[in-house]
C-alpha cells in the first residue's frame, strides 16, 4: 500500500514526520488525524529553534534583567505537545510490529495486559 500523500501546508518538519511515520505504518483515520496534528506542531517547533537560534535564549526584561526568552518556554511546551500526540499513536516499536497493522499490534498488547503475556504472538 502506498503511504497517503502529506497534508497541504506542512513544512519540512512536518512533511519529514508525516513520510516517516506513514512509510512505516499503516494507520487508521484518526491515527492520521493525530498525526497530521503532530506534523504541524512539529513545524512550529522548528519554526521556534530558527528564532532561538536567531535572537539567542535570553532577552532583556521590562527592568533591564536578563530573561528567558519567551521563544524558549514555547519551544519547551512544544515538544512536549509534539511527544503526548505522537504517545498518543501508540505505535509499536520496529521489533514489536513484524508486518502487523497498529490495530494488531494494539489488540495483542491489550490481550497480554487482561490475560499475561503467555508466549510470543
Amino acid at each position: 500500500m502506498t503511504p497517503p500523500k502529506a497534508p497541504n501546508g506542512l513544512e519540512k518538519a512536518g512533511a519529514a514526520l508525516w513520510q516517516s511515520l506513514t512509510g512505516a505504518y499503516d494507520l487508521e483515520p484518526w491515527e492520521a488525524t493525530v498525526l497530521e496534528s503532530a506534523c504541524r506542531q512539529a513545524d512550529d517547533v522548528a519554526r521556534l529553534e530558527v528564532v532561538i537560534a536567531r535572537d539567542g535564549m535570553v532577552s532583556t526584561g521590562s527592568a533591564g534583567q536578563p530573561r528567558l526568552a519567551q521563544a524558549v518556554t514555547e519551544v519547551r511546551q512544544g515538544r512536549l505537545a509534539l511527544a503526548r500526540l505522537l504517545d498518543t499513536l501508540r505505535l509499536p516499536a520496529e521489533d514489536e510490529a513484524a508486518g502487523r497493522t497498529g490495530r494488531q499490534v494494539r489488540a495483542q498488547r491489550a490481550a497480554r495486559a487482561r490475560w499475561g503475556s503467555g508466549g510470543n504472538a
